[in-house]
């Protein structure tokens, strides 16, 4: 967690259940994957400077980070607040997995909806974009616009 001195508030990370059960699955087909996902989690949990990357654009796309942040674009266009975590691999390349989450501007708090496989593409009528939307409309997460 860290605080955000301006506000007094924390900001925090948290599994939505549908999530957590997303790792619990990869644990069983991916421990090797799971694991460091997991371990990603956790860090990002206690530790500042992921937590203020996390909104960061593009952060980590030159490699020089161990993961790279985006927003998720066409739905942040329309006023979702959807970003994902890519987790780059040593020498070159990712993880197969990306940590999609939503961001919570009036609790500076952000919910890990899914892990995902890349292969779902991030396309917008895929039953785990739907299900995905349907976790953020859950929170009670506003859109933007």
């Amino acid at each position: 967690m860290t605080r955000n001195t301006k506000f007094g508030i924390i900001s925090s990370l948290s599994l939505h259940p549908e999530a957590a059960d997303d790792l619990r699955a990869l644990m069983v087909s991916d421990p090797a994957t799971a694991g460091k996902i997991a371990a990603f989690l956790q860090q990002a949990k206690n530790d500042p400077k992921i937590i203020a990357n996390l909104l960061d654009h593009d952060f980590g796309d030159t490699r020089k980070e161990p993961y790279h942040v985006s927003k998720w674009l066409e739905f942040w266009n329309t006023g979702f607040n959807l970003w994902r975590v890519k987790l780059w691999t040593f020498p070159k390349g990712s993880l197969s997995y990306r940590i999609v989450y939503a961001y919570q501007p009036s609790t500076q708090h952000y919910h890990v909806l899914a892990i995902v496989h890349r292969d779902f593409d991030y396309q917008t009528d895929h039953v785990i974009t739907q299900r995905i939307l349907a976790a953020y409309h859950s929170i009670g997460i506003t859109t933007r616009h």
